[in-house]
């Protein structure tokens, strides 16, 4: 299960040895969580070794109780990938076909969906609705219901698109893929999962959440609509509408896990140990509609470049937790991390993390000469296309940026003529583009933005 988040994020450079790098990364987390609620747990793996590995926050308000590096999180759509990965498996047994369609294992199924083929439905392209805010769902999802029960009432919605004709994120298409799983190997889909992939990778910490919406220890939380910092559970009756039974989410989203689980499964998957390397190959390669248009999506994959590097990853989102697991093929770096709030994307502290270990931005200076030598060129007033006006002063050795109407922030300065605002690897770049000084905002999403043009 998983909403789209829009996210500005950038990379940078910091540590120049394991020490040094470690504090880095420590104090990328306290900017982005605090010990005293809700938190994150995070882990970052290069070459096949590991760098680190930290958990921040409570994993229990009530009782005071701190998260740890072996905490158990839920994962939410990360789920996909290991949903994925099954169907491929058995492709592999040939207990199924990427071009059967759904009917010839739901016979149940309305004529528009049962034409749908699973490789369609993998890749989100079959044309498929989402069911979240469906009202005849979301009126009983905080009970549990069989996945028959659920197929019944979600697939009841038309489709959206003729199949291959665009990509539409489903979490219906994976909830339909369970049940493939389970009539294709004979067994439920958490015990498929346990016999196949959990059990002989040693995942002894990871499970399919089948009832209910707890998977241990560790609270979920959402912020409370009385106020600012005030967390709850989800299933807190002023919360209802986001009390969903984890058998709603089932094979879309209802996989608990740890790190260390975490990575042995990022290890596996890309070796050959969890399915065949071609399969894996399948997994990674971008999904393509009838007219040949790619997607940044494979097989319980998303596949984008992030700073220009090809990625391989899949964000998570259910009540009270968000997860994220993405590798980078070319740099041999892979990273997951969790957290067990659901109003505060992770993205941004991971990505920061992962920016300190490949330095792809500019690094922090210190030295006065060069900050001065910074300022020299950078003080004045900047216009943005929407016609605002940034202003950037140097004032006892410190610069500052602000808005009109705004509060003045400080500025760290980097190199070549960058600078970025605290806690935060996104940064601004200074050109000049045809004799006119501006300020290039860089993320790491998006690249470079629209200027703020020099007044």
């Amino acid at each position: 299960m998983k909403k789209k988040l829009v996210f500005s994020l950038c990379l940078g450079m910091f540590g120049v040895s394991a020490t040094a790098q470690a504090q880095d990364f420590e104090k990328i987390m306290q900017c982005h969580y605090s010990a005293d609620a809700p938190g994150m747990a995070v882990r970052l793996e290069q070459s096949g070794q590991l760098i680190y590995s930290n958990a921040l926050g409570l994993a229990n308000i009530d009782e005071k109780r701190p998260l740890r590096e072996d905490s158990v999180f839920q994962i939410g759509s990360a789920t996909k990938t290991f949903t994925a990965a099954a169907i491929l498996k058995l492709a592999k047994q040939k207990k199924l076909s990427l071009q059967d369609p759904l009917g010839k294992f739901i016979p149940t199924l309305n004529s528009e969906y049962s034409k749908l083929t699973i490789a369609r439905v993998l890749s989100h392209t079959a044309g498929l609705p989402d069911y979240l805010d469906n009202p005849e769902v979301t009126a009983i999802w905080d009970k549990y219901a069989t996945i028959d029960q659920v197929l019944n009432i979600v697939t009841k919605q038309a489709l959206i698109a003729e199949m291959g004709q665009r990509y539409s994120y489903s979490n219906m298409g994976y909830l339909l893929l369970g049940k493939v799983i389970e009539v294709a190997s004979g067994l439920p889909f958490s015990q498929f999962m346990q016999n196949s992939f959990f059990k002989p990778l040693k995942m002894n910490s990871t499970f399919v959440i089948t009832k209910g919406t707890t998977a241990g220890s560790t609270n979920g939380y959402t912020l409370s609509q009385d106020g600012p910092e005030q967390y709850i559970k989800p299933d807190d009756p002023s919360e209802s509408l986001w009390n969903i039974d984890r058998s709603w989410i089932y094979a879309a989203g209802a996989i608990a896990s740890t790190l260390a689980d975490m990575s042995l499964w990022n290890k596996a998957l890309k070796s050959g140990k969890v399915i065949s390397k071609d399969s894996y190959q399948m997994m990674t390669t971008k999904a393509t509609l009838e007219d040949g248009t790619a997607v940044n999506y494979g097989f319980g994959i998303d596949i984008y470049p992030i700073s220009g590097m090809e990625s391989f990853s899949h964000q998570g989102r259910v009540p009270g937790f968000f997860a994220w697991n993405i590798t980078f093929p070319q740099q041999e770096l892979s990273a997951t991390i969790f957290s067990n709030q659901d109003t505060q994307h992770p993205g941004p502290a991971l990505l920061d993390m992962i920016s300190v270990q490949l330095g792809l931005s500019p690094q922090p200076v210190t030295e006065t000469s060069d900050i001065e030598a910074l300022a020299s060129k950078l003080v004045g007033k900047y216009e943005t296309a929407d016609s605002e006006v940034l202003t950037i002063t140097f004032e006892n050795k410190q610069l500052y940026a602000q808005f009109e109407g705004q509060t003045k922030r400080m500025l760290i300065p980097r190199e070549n003529d960058a600078y970025s605002y605290e806690c935060t690897e996104n940064y601004f770049q200074l050109r000049v583009n045809q004799e006119n000084s501006e300020i290039v905002p860089v993320d790491l999403y998006r690249g470079a933005q629209p200027a703020l043009v020099k007044l």
